[in-house]
């Protein structure tokens, strides 16, 4: 009978000899990081196998970890059946018990359930007729003797570290092989053939809109065309070639194009054509791309593995990507829809283990040979004046970028401390004044926001504002935003306050009326004539007001909607 299990881990395959390697979850995306030759791709046969469900007779031994279900346990648990080696009724004095509890257990070579636990909490031997728990396992190893996963009946797709597109002759056959061959034979079909099933708009729409989409400014393909070759040897004669159009430079042959264009089309491939010839929706695939940096710039890198997280969480989708490549450890450690796997090979055996926490990834990096620089710092900072501005821009930013941008991986917000601003500067080392900390040097991607704290239009911005403006004016990849209202808390709009503070009344704030109360107290501030109130923590503020923030909302107050259009495109430039 079937279990469905979300944890599987094997040992016996090749390198994976002695130690349990596998997955504790598998998560839409999977990144398998390691050094050259650690044992990576034979961790995809574990996943070829699972999707298969062709685990048995390999001569592997497995560790699975699921939970119980009704279904299996009632197919095992007879509930019209008493009596006999488990003594009381099967159903009601055994079975039903089990419903909904952790198990996890291994199997030898042969495949036999043995040493099974319950990982949860779960205490059997509290159960009526505890002294039955050697015959209550054995019947629950026939309900777990074929183990399945979610990904269990999807089709496997693999693209292999050596790849290429080459020419190649017409035939019927539209396979795409995990080397790539295939490739121009199914790109020829589609744009050639007269049948409804294949057609055009799959190669000269989707894939080369998705082409354009990661290429972005590094190229404008304008066309996907194949032709047939009449001359050159007579292997290459009646061979069809790929060709991609380019402004100002018209149809290149693959063959003249680089392999990280060619790795690129691969995965395209797979991913939109392959589920067209299948006919199946693209939920109902798992994809495996070995070392995709082979051959890619970093920053290419970046958007194709961008689109890859996209994919698979809009069609829902599994991926499992092999790499070395300190981008993808980068981009993929904070994501939410990823885990890391770091395989290690100690020369005897391999061995896997999922990287959790920020150290773990650091020594991934020290066995890449990568430096902490080099990624696991976010690629650009946000400098504002305090812990509640933060609050607002994070907020702000991932109102203006639909989500795509997160603090920690795209960019890290980081304070100055008000006043001190004026013991700071950001310029190059070569015009930097000894006396003052130098954050340009921290890093050189930078957006800067200061408060205006004028109280009338006319009101002089403060000399140290004055300065930093003109020095990050200098930065190519920087922005400083003066705030054309008082502060950042002018730009609250009077309906989120109301919302956060449960009521009906409250308006606007003015762009220069001050918000808290003045230490001089020469006019009456927001907070006491319309909130009622003398103090007030600015992080609670923050905290109570930046969840009922929203882009319509927003777009009305001030200088609010350029500035941050300007601060989003800084930071994806950060990232491209």
């Amino acid at each position: 009978m079937t279990i469905k299990v979300d944890s599987v881990h094997f040992k016996g395959h090749l390198c994976f000899k002695k130690e349990w390697s596998g997955f504790d979850t598998i998560k839409p995306i999977n990144v398998i990081i390691g050094r050259n030759n650690s044992g990576k791709s034979h961790l995809l046969d574990l996943v070829e196998a699972l999707c298969d469900n062709k685990l048995e007779g390999r001569g592997w031994e497995y560790r699975f970890r699921g939970v119980l279900d009704e279904t299996s346990l009632r197919q095992q648990f007879d509930e019209h059946t008493s009596g006999g080696v488990l003594g009381g009724n099967h159903w009601n004095d055994h079975g039903k018990h089990f419903i909904g509890v952790e198990i996890s257990w291994e199997t030898d070579k042969n495949g036999k359930p043995l040493n099974f636990q319950f990982p949860g909490g779960f205490h059997p031997e509290y159960l009526p007729y505890a002294n039955k728990m050697k015959a209550r396992l054995s019947v629950i190893g026939q309900a777990v003797e074929t183990p399945i996963h979610e990904i269990t009946g999807t089709s496997f797709r693999r693209l292999l570290a050596d790849r290429d597109i080459r020419i190649a002759p017409p035939g019927p056959d539209l396979a795409l092989h995990p080397d790539g061959g295939g490739a121009s034979n199914i790109i020829r079909r589609f744009l050639n053939s007269s049948s409804e099933k294949f057609s055009t708009e799959i190669i000269d729409q989707d894939l080369l809109n998705a082409l354009n989409n990661v290429f972005r400014n590094d190229g404008v393909f304008t066309g996907i065309r194949v032709q047939e070759h009449d001359e050159g040897t007579s292997e290459a004669r009646g061979s069809w070639e790929v060709y991609l159009g380019e402004e100002k430079k018209g149809l290149i042959p693959l063959s003249k194009s680089g392999s990280g264009l060619k790795t690129v089309l691969l995965v395209l491939l797979n991913l939109i054509v392959i589920p067209e010839i299948e006919e199946k929706e693209k939920s109902q695939f798992t994809f495996a791309f070995e070392e995709l940096e082979n051959n890619l710039h970093p920053a290419l890198l970046r958007r194709l593995l961008q689109y890859l997280e996209k994919y698979a969480v809009e069609n829902e989708s599994t991926l499992f990507l092999t790499t070395h490549s300190s981008t993808t450890l980068d981009l993929f450690g904070a994501s939410k829809n990823a885990q890391i796997i770091h395989v290690v090979h100690d020369g005897g055996s391999a061995r896997s283990a999922p990287v959790s926490a920020h150290f773990d990834r650091l020594g991934v990096l020290s066995e890449l040979g990568a430096k902490p620089s080099d990624l696991l710092q976010a690629n650009g900072i946000v400098w504002v004046e305090g812990p509640s501005d933060r609050i607002y821009l994070n907020r702000w930013i991932d109102l203006c970028s639909g989500g795509r941008l997160q603090e920690g991986r795209d960019y890290q917000c980081a304070f100055y401390g008000g006043s001190l601003l004026a013991r700071s500067q950001f310029t190059s080392p070569e015009e930097a004044d000894a006396d003052l900390a130098n954050l340009f040097q921290v890093n050189p991607n930078i957006v800067v926001v200061c408060d205006g704290d004028r109280t009338s239009k006319r009101a002089r911005i403060k000399d140290r504002v004055r300065r930093i403006h003109r020095e990050v004016e200098k930065i190519s990849n920087g922005h400083v935003w003066i705030t054309s209202a008082k502060e950042i808390e002018n730009y609250i709009p009077g309906s989120v306050l109301n919302d956060a503070f449960h009521q009906s009344s409250l308006s606007d704030l003015d762009q220069y009326e001050p918000f808290f109360p003045s230490e001089r107290g020469a006019s009456k501030s927001y907070m006491e004539t319309k909130l009622k109130r003398k103090s007030f923590d600015k992080m609670k503020l923050a905290l109570a007001s930046a969840p009922y923030m929203t882009k319509e909302r927003m777009v009305s107050r001030f200088d609010w909607e350029d500035e941050m259009k300007k601060i989003v495109d800084c930071i994806e430039s950060w990232n491209a």
